[in-house]
């Protein structure tokens, strides 16, 4: 199985949200799942930074509120 890199993993948590996700919450399920990622303010804003750019991709889609979503 190949590695997946954290920008494939928020991806995944994203799309398999039933509704939109915050980027905190996002996070927060990343760090779960990667216990070596450490608790960070610098390593949430990378997480809401990935998040920018897959919006800027269209890859998915933010909301009004800022929460991001599945396309």
């Amino acid at each position: 199985m190949s590695k997946r890199t954290y920008a494939t993993q928020l991806l995944k948590i994203v799309k398999n949200s039933k509704k939109a996700i915050s980027y905190e919450d996002a996070a927060k399920t990343l760090k779960t799942d990667n216990p070596q990622l450490q608790d960070t303010d610098k390593n949430t804003m990378g997480i809401k930074n990935i998040l920018e750019r897959f919006v800027e991709n269209g890859t998915m889609s933010k909301t009004k509120t800022g929460n991001y979503k599945n396309k």
